[in-house]
């Protein structure tokens, strides 16, 4: 599990994360929500570690995020960032580093680190990509190479943000698919999302951002009950019971 409280963080004099306190347990997928520039992107950079909190606490499995070393941190979480550099470097040996972390001395892969990564690239359906750089992949199936790559780490607590950008809707719902399977299994998922119907529908727990404060976190028909959702973003969501569950869309 991945906790805060009171966390603040600053880049230079400006405070932009003002005293968040969240959580995000095993087995459930926890998606944060709110307009651009809310704070969402750097709320997850600082509980992986890449920004450090100038106030409050962050517990990762229980740890606090001091204590523990970058190589802990790799094993624990696997974060998928928004902007991604296009490294000059294959589709299956991006794959690959997801396995960086569990390398000793020499740095060698191993036969089982190998084997994880195809296993991660054929349950994203890239797997004839392997050989295939990743410069001459479009932005849609580059996004699934890193999803793949964030899959091989192997960690118990995925972190991505905006992982559904550049796919289509086919794709985007194998991912949330996936995602859910993920946390069946075991592991702590947080997803930055925009998309409000994907969120309500696919996430245990929504946590919802304005001006970086956390100012609402529950289960999906409460988010929608309490009209934050409308008093945020100037819509209206609403339900509709089907045989497959409950279904949600926007009002126009």
């Amino acid at each position: 599990m991945v906790e805060t409280k009171n966390l603040s963080v600053s880049y230079g004099k400006n405070e932009i994360l003002h005293q968040i306190s969240f959580s995000a347990e095993r087995n459930e997928i926890t998606t944060i929500i709110g307009n651009n520039g809310c704070g969402k992107s750097t709320l997850l950079k600082a509980v992986t570690g890449i920004l450090p909190g100038t106030g409050g606490e962050i517990y990762i499995d229980k740890n606090p995020i001091t204590k523990l070393t970058p190589p802990e941190r790799a094993r624990l979480t696997a974060y998928l960032p928004q902007g991604k550099n296009t490294p000059d470097i294959t589709a299956g040996r991006m794959v690959l580093h997801g396995r960086f972390p569990y390398l000793s001395y020499p740095r060698k892969y191993k036969k089982a680190d190998y084997d994880i990564a195809e296993d991660a690239m054929a349950k994203m359906g890239i797997s004839e990509l392997a050989e295939k750089p990743m410069a001459e992949l479009s932005g849609g199936t580059r996004q699934k190479v890193y999803i793949a790559m964030a899959l091989a780490q192997c960690s118990p607590i995925i972190i991505m943000d905006e992982p559904t950008s550049y796919l289509d809707i086919k794709q985007q719902m194998k991912f949330l698919r996936i995602a859910r399977e993920l946390a069946e299994n075991g592991k702590t998922v947080i997803l930055v999302l925009h998309d409000l119907l994907f969120a309500l529908k696919f996430s245990d727990r929504v946590c919802v951002m304005e001006n970086g404060r956390m100012i609402m976190q529950d289960k999906p028909e409460h988010i929608l009950s309490s009209g934050i959702i409308r008093k945020l973003y100037g819509i209206e969501v609403l339900t509709l019971d089907t045989a497959s569950g409950k279904q949600y869309y926007y009002e126009f």
